[in-house]
Parts: structure tokens; sequence; C-alpha cells
């Protein structure tokens, strides 16, 4: 990575005042005795020998990298205030160019409270995580690699709401999203983001017929692009045909505005139809049809558990932007069920971009714990299309209009991004104070606009040992290959890395 471009994006200190509204929400009235906090400092040496993520043409180089990470967490389960908060400071040190070294602050809190009994709430999350600027360069599976291609994003979350019985005849719930989205990139827009949504529903005195109104709008506003709004509302009834099955339509109108090349407007009259069914109480599917402004729709949602398995997939379209993605990605999350801080996803399936774009996503995961073995396997299919527009070359149309300024922005260059990909973990038990682990990825990314296919995989190993409370260990060893049509977007890497962490 060059000097200038580390420099920009991990020299440039965090906001610290994302940290004080968090910890404002949560510490006035709090019991210390009700918290569960904790602090720890733990500390890596890797070696690999493509450091940088060179293309296979003799541009490797190895390294030895040192990390140390001091980090602090906090925790509440109370009946009107929980808090789920974690943070690390991640150093590191490059043996061979220490121009490198740089300084990764990483945060994922969440905090809900209950303002007035069983009547109004409020959600509040903050993250900073680092994230890969652009799916053609090259990426490692962590943070380590200088690849030239990381850059920070940030998110502050309030979202207040309010849920309201009018006894058993109708529900009324009322959200108001507000959030901020940073990015280190300058070429990537920060934004304001407000989400107001409200739905009244029916109750228990319409027995098998169900009905609800619902209303949703949606405003960005860009520091240096057009700004984005979606809104809409709707009209569903529904009828309980079994205890097992129900059907349920919905009408309604979308009204969005974000530019275009053709200038029409992406919005108008949309319909859905949807089938539920529960064949136990372990097992639930749903499946929707329907049509909107960009042609017809499906939805589809299944899960069911066992005593020892667990099996989730699903399919959903939607229009979206990327800030609007990070801005409301903690608001469906359990505040106790949130992934620890290191787990850093860099190949963030959301395509980071200024555009507005149309997602179809397929997802599904399945889960086995038997005795000391735990597996987990998951797949994706996604297509991601830009909004700007469906029937012109992006590219020129940008040119002419003077809006491409942003070498990473993948929709400037191609109209679709197609991703497709696994990966799955056997975790092994082998002592009470061992554990191992076996971890493996494939993802290949397709970009029809200039006709190239990228396919990466990764294959980890790895080895856990808890000495005492307090002190644990570890040693991972890594593989990861990217293997392109196009010859000079190869990479590959070999790794070896030892870790001790020690609680406080």
């Amino acid at each position: 990575m060059s000097n200038k471009l580390r420099s920009k994006h991990h020299g440039r200190k965090t906001r610290p005042e994302w940290v004080c509204a968090v910890l404002a929400l949560v510490l006035p009235g709090a019991v210390v005795a009700d918290w569960k906090l904790s602090a720890s400092v733990g500390a890596t040496e890797t070696y690999t020998d493509n450091v940088g993520l060179g293309t296979n043409t003799g541009r490797q180089r190895g390294d030895f990298i040192t990390g140390v990470t001091p980090s602090f967490s906090a925790k509440k389960e109370g009946a009107r205030l929980k808090v789920d908060a974690q943070y690390a400071l991640q150093n590191l040190f490059y043996a061979q160019n220490s121009s490198l070294n740089s300084i990764f602050h990483q945060l994922n809190a969440r905090a809900n409270v209950e303002l007035f009994e069983n009547e109004f709430f409020l959600d509040t999350t903050a993250t900073i995580a680092q994230t890969a600027l652009s799916p053609l360069n090259a990426t490692g599976s962590d943070n380590l690699n200088a690849s030239n291609n990381i850059a920070n994003n940030r998110a502050i979350t309030l979202s207040p709401y309010w849920t309201h019985r009018f006894g058993s005849t109708a529900n009324l719930n009322v959200r108001n999203t507000a959030s901020y989205v940073s990015n280190d990139s300058a070429e990537f827009s920060n934004s304001t983001n407000n989400t107001f949504s409200a739905g009244l529903t029916s109750g228990s005195d319409f027995g098998r017929v169900s009905w609800g109104l619902n209303v949703l709008q949606t405003n960005s506003q860009f520091d240096n692009r057009s700004n984005v709004s979606f809104s809409s509302s709707s009209v569903s009834l529904g009828y309980l045909v079994s205890s097992r099955v129900r059907l349920t339509g919905t009408v309604g109108n979308e009204n969005n505005s974000f530019q275009t090349t053709t200038g029409s407007t992406p919005g108008g009259a949309f319909w859905n139809a949807n089938v539920a069914w529960s064949p136990s109480i372990r097992t639930s599917v749903d499946i929707g049809f329907g049509n909107r402004y960009f042609g017809n729709t499906w939805s589809f949602a299944f899960k069911t558990r066992g005593a020892h398995y667990n099996w989730t997939a699903d399919y959903n379209e939607s229009v979206n932007t990327s800030n609007n993605q990070f801005g409301n990605s903690g608001l469906s999350a359990n505040v106790n069920q949130q992934q620890v801080i290191t787990d850093i996803s860099l190949f963030n399936r959301n395509i980071l971009t200024n555009q507005v774009f149309l997602s179809k996503r397929f997802s599904t995961a399945f889960g086995l714990t038997r005795g000391r073995n735990e597996f987990r396997l998951a797949a994706f299919h996604s297509t991601q299309t830009t909004q700007i527009d469906q029937n012109t070359n992006t590219v020129s149309q940008s040119l002419r209009s003077g809006a491409l300024t942003n070498s990473n922005d993948i929709f400037l260059l191609t109209d679709d991004v197609k991703q497709v990909g696994f990966d799955g973990t056997w975790n092994w038990r082998v002592t009470p104070q061992t554990t191992s682990s076996v971890t493996f990825g494939v993802v290949r990314n397709s970009f029809s606009g200039i006709n190239r296919t990228d396919t990466t995989s990764s294959l980890q190993f790895g080895l856990n040992r808890q000495f005492s409370r307090q002190l644990a260990g570890g040693v991972t060893l890594r593989h990861q290959n990217r293997d392109s049509n196009q010859s000079t977007s190869d990479f590959s890497e070999n790794a070896i890395s030892g870790s001790v962490n020690y609680k406080f």
C-alpha cells in the first residue's frame, strides 16, 4: 500500500463523540454491579509471503507483522436497558516497511432503552469497521495485508420507536431512524439518512381476517452528490386458511427520487401476494410474488430447527444505497447476539458505491452440533444492478454528465455485479482447554461490463488453547488465492500466525 493512502486512511482520528453519544445513552442511572465489564490485550505475530497481495508476476514480498490490540467490552441485560458494546484498538507494525504501520479503530455497540413502559423505546448503534473499497482490487481475508484497498467505514444510528395496542382491535408501530455514515475515502460520499415508518395492523378481534396499513419514507442527503429518497404506502389484507396456512395480499404505490440518465421516474403502483405455511412449531415457509416498477418480484423465507441442527434460507429483492445499508445494519440484530469485534469481514457483500442499486440475493445456512463438534455451511448468490439506468451504458452517460470521478465505484465500470459463494467451518473441541478449527470459503465475482470474472478462495487451520482463566493462545495457518480471467489480477498468499490474549 502506498504511504500516502495508508496515512490517509489510518492516520485520521476517529470521531470520539460517536463513542460518547452511545455512552451518554446507557450510563445515566446505571448501577455498576449490573454491568459486565471486561478488558483484554492481545498480541499476534504473523509471517506472510505476500504482504501486499502482489500479483503472480514477481511482485510478491514477504514480511513479519506484529499486532497489539487492547480491547474493552461492556454488557448489560436489564429490564429497561440492554447494552452490548465492544471496542478494540488494533496496532500493526511491519518489520520490512515501517511506513505501513497502522492503527485501526473497531467499534460494535448496540443499546436498547425502554423510555416509557411497554410504549416508547430507543435503539442506538455505533460501528467502526474496515471495508474493501473496490471488489476489483486485491483484498485479503483480514486487514493485515497492505493491499491499498481498505478504508474505515463509520455509522451511528439513533432510532426511537413507539408501540401501542388499542385493546384487541389494532396495534400501532411508529419508528424514526436517523443515521450518519462516513468513509475515509473521499471518493465515496458521506450521508445523513432519515427513515420514518408507521404501521397499523389488526388485532385479535378480527379473527381469521387480518389487515394492515403501512407508510415508509427514507431521505438521504449526501455531501457531494444528488440526494436520494424512497417512499411508499400500502394496504394489506390477509386470511388464516387454517392454523398452519395464511394468505396475504398487498397493494400500494411507491414514489422514489434519485438521479437517472433517462429522467424517468422510478416508482408507481405495486402489488404482492404471499403464502405463509408452518407445518410444525419448528418449521416455517414464506413465499411471495409481486410486481414493482422494475418488473416481477419474488421473496422466500425458510427456517427449521432440530435438537442438534438449524437451517435457514431466504431470497429477497430491494432497491437501496450502500449508506442506507450501513446505517441500518445493526437495528434488526439482537443486542446480545452480535459478532465479536475481531470478526472483521472485508469481503463485504454489500457493494460500496455512490449509486442506487437493485439487489437480488439468495442465502442459506446450515448448522449442526454433535458432541464435541460444531459444523456450519453457508452459501449465497446475489446480483446487484445499478439503477442509474437500465438501457444505456453507465460509463458513457456518467462521462457525459461529468459524474465519473470515482475510480473505485464498480458501477461506473459495469451495470451489474454477480456474486456466488460458499463457506464452512468445523470446530472440534479436542480437550476442555483445546479447540481446533478448519475454515474455508470461495467467492466468485462476475463483472459483465468489463468481461471479468474473479474467484477468491481461502483455507485456514487453527489450534487454540485456554491456558488459564485469563490467558489464551493459538496458532493459525492460512492460504488464500485469487484466480481471474485477467492474469494480472491473480494473487496467492500463505501466512502463519501465533497469538496470545490476556483478559484482565
